[in-house]
């Protein structure tokens, strides 16, 4: 593998293309205005009121029916890897994933999903492999596929021609709360509070601009290369699918514990506990160490810890936030169901919604983590 020149600058998400806070930016003055006025134009629909700006679904009120959740999600570049790799099955997995984990953030249990591929051309082969994922994600949510939508789009993926076919996938998932069930947005959270986490299986789907970047351009890794550590190769690593977290989530419920905030760990990684309503903070001061594959993209590409902590997971897939007096049944019914939850922090005080990593030396605020004061 190559090595970064010692004078080089540490690759960071917006360098590998990806500038999520300019993104964020551009969405709030140039969509949201228009797309806000939308809600008056349909009287049945109304969205319940309390759920925090920006959460993980959104939850709709069509009396006299159950709330409604909706999301919708995609799976980012990771298809890049897919297409190098010629495995597609990973990808179909994430996408009912990446949408369902969102959709259990708000109390709903998910019903179905819709699926769109985006393609330059058709090619069978791939799109068994992909369909096959899809109803992997399905059966591990429990929930059904009833249509989707091919678009063979050849002349805006002209510039992918030749080779192994280009596509974008990507889902809209559809829940429902159920009856007497309260809508969770976080509004609960107080201090004292405690942060329980669920292990992601690797990379998920998020930071994959950066990760592709630092290991094949900076590195010179290839696929077949093996991860340190590890015995695995870096092609079954990083198609390592998403997982899905609904029956962790429902086991919860069914055991008398009311979550008070649950947070899917996805993009923005731990900074995603801050999109939780309450106007409190999280001391995160036991989280476990990030499995290898982050290591080795942390170490190939010299990237800041501010920066992983900011873009992966890090090994965290999900939290639930529970009352400390049900810590202990939330432990239980979370191994009840074969996880491994671990108490991983708590909740302060402390106004801002911050996030503070003391082993990392990090302190997190919107959409970005920085040296803690006094850290070296």
């Amino acid at each position: 593998m190559s090595c970064m020149d010692a004078e080089s600058t540490p690759p960071d998400y917006a360098s590998a293309g990806v500038d999520e806070a300019h993104e964020q930016d551009i969405f709030t003055r140039a969509m949201r205005p228009w797309l806000g006025r939308t809600r008056a134009r349909s009287p049945m629909v109304a969205s319940i009121t309390g759920l925090a700006s920006g959460y993980f679904a959104t939850l709709l009120n069509l009396p006299p029916g159950p709330p409604l959740a909706l999301t919708t999600d995609g799976v980012g570049t990771k298809i890049l890897v897919a297409r190098q790799a010629n495995r597609w099955e990973p990808i179909g997995i994430d996408c009912v994933a990446n949408n369902v984990n969102d959709l259990i953030c708000v109390g709903a249990v998910p019903v179905a999903l819709l699926d769109y591929i985006a393609t330059d051309r058709i090619d069978e082969g791939v799109l068994e492999e992909i369909a096959r994922g899809l109803y992997l994600g399905a059966d591990l949510a429990g929930i059904a596929i009833p249509g989707g939508e091919i678009a063979q789009v050849g002349a805006m993926l002209a510039g992918a021609a030749g080779g192994r076919p280009m596509l974008d996938l990507v889902g809209t998932a559809v829940g429902a709360l159920p009856r007497g069930r309260e809508p969770v947005d976080g509004s609960r959270v107080s201090a004292g509070d405690v942060v329980l986490a669920l292990p992601s299986s690797g990379l998920h789907s998020n930071g994959y601009s950066l990760a592709r970047h630092v290991l094949f351009d900076v590195a010179g890794m290839t696929l077949d290369d093996q991860v340190p550590g590890t015995a695995r190769h870096l092609d079954d690593a990083l198609l390592q699918p998403t997982r899905v977290y609904v029956e962790a989530v429902e086991a919860l419920w069914a055991a008398g514990v009311t979550p008070r905030g649950l947070v899917h760990v996805s993009g923005g990684g731990l900074l995603n506990l801050g999109r939780l309503a309450a106007d409190v903070s999280y001391e995160l001061d036991a989280l476990p160490s990030p499995p290898p594959l982050f290591g080795l993209i942390a170490d190939a590409g010299r990237v800041p810890a501010a920066t992983m902590y900011s873009t992966f997971n890090m090994g965290t897939g999900f939290c639930a936030v529970v009352a400390p007096n049900k810590q202990q049944a939330a432990v239980e019914a979370l191994k009840g169901v074969g996880e491994e939850p671990v108490r991983v922090g708590w909740v302060t005080s402390r106004p801002g919604r911050t996030v503070s990593i003391p082993s990392a030396g990090l302190l997190g605020q919107g959409d970005a983590f920085s040296p803690a004061p006094g850290s070296v």
